[in-house]
């Protein structure tokens, strides 16, 4: 008999030799870059770099998170104190001058009566005290009235507010070129600011004189408002009520901080600075 012959394995084995280097080739083509030590360390140092920059991030979002919530709750303290404010303003000022001029009128009343004479000086006191009442009615009625006052109606709106008759002691405006404002809601924060503040230099300094004043200095535009009066150099609690929290929020409102001073010589000094626009 013939002997099988064995199927040859050379060129299978050359094949398959050959499919497997193509792979190893592919591999090698497709693979991972090796990266060097110095590339790695390079790598490794600017994700630690990000990373640094995106832990500031965050912690720069969570402080002003704070900053407004705390910003919101002193928003709300001040609306209910300036609510209190204004109810013991209706009931120290216009519901008693309006119960002193019901007492007068009363007496006078009884006087016609019984047939008396009449003091004109009776009279003449009433219209008084219906006077007083008005005006601080006036008063309440301007602090509850929204003012909308940009940068243009600015030095305008300050001129209305010094020429008002109701202030009890004169005021003037004082402008020093080159003051310039151009953010309209800090212009609207200032007026508010200067009317806060000769508000409570009417009703406490006992000056003689209240200056306005729009200027520039080395610390950047200002508006001030000057009194000749008491001032507190005396009183162991500076400036701390109401309005002075009110006109501090509003400097910080406007990008810019509140300075209050008393000199020896007596009087206050309120002055707001802006930072300056470029």
């Amino acid at each position: 008999m013939a002997q099988k012959r064995k199927p040859s394995m050379t060129k299978s084995r050359r094949s398959s030799c050959s499919g497997g280097d193509s792979r190893n080739d592919k591999k090698k083509s497709i693979g991972y870059p090796i990266v060097g030590g110095d590339a790695r360390d390079s790598l490794e140092a600017r994700v630690l770099k990000q990373t640094e920059e995106l832990h500031a991030a965050n912690r720069k979002l969570e402080n002003e998170i704070k900053r407004r919530k705390g910003l919101e709750g002193e928003i709300l303290e001040i609306s209910d104190r300036e609510q209190q404010r204004l109810g013991q303003e209706l009931h120290d000022g216009i519901c008693q001058h309006l119960t002193a001029v019901a007492f007068m009128a009363r007496s006078v009343a009884l006087r016609l009566k019984n047939h008396r004479v009449i003091e004109v000086d009776d009279l003449e006191k009433i219209a008084e005290l219906v006077n007083a009442a008005a005006a601080d009615t006036r008063n309440v009625s301007r602090a509850l009235h929204r003012i909308d006052v940009d940068s243009a109606g600015l030095v305008g709106a300050l001129q209305d507010l010094v020429d008002r008759e109701i202030w009890k002691t004169p005021c003037r405006l004082e402008i020093n070129r080159p003051f310039h404002i151009d953010d309209d809601a800090a212009a609207s924060h200032l007026y508010r600011i200067a009317r806060e503040a000769v508000i409570n230099a009417n009703k406490h300094a006992q000056a003689r004189e209240i200056m306005v004043e729009l200027g520039r200095s080395k610390k950047g535009n200002f508006l001030s408002i000057t009194d000749d009066g008491v001032g507190f150099q005396n009183k162991p609690n500076k400036p701390q009520g109401l309005g002075f929290h009110i006109m501090n929020y509003r400097a910080r409102a406007a990008g810019g901080h509140l300075e209050v001073a008393s000199p020896r010589r007596g009087g206050t000094r309120i002055v707001c600075y802006l930072p300056e626009t470029k």
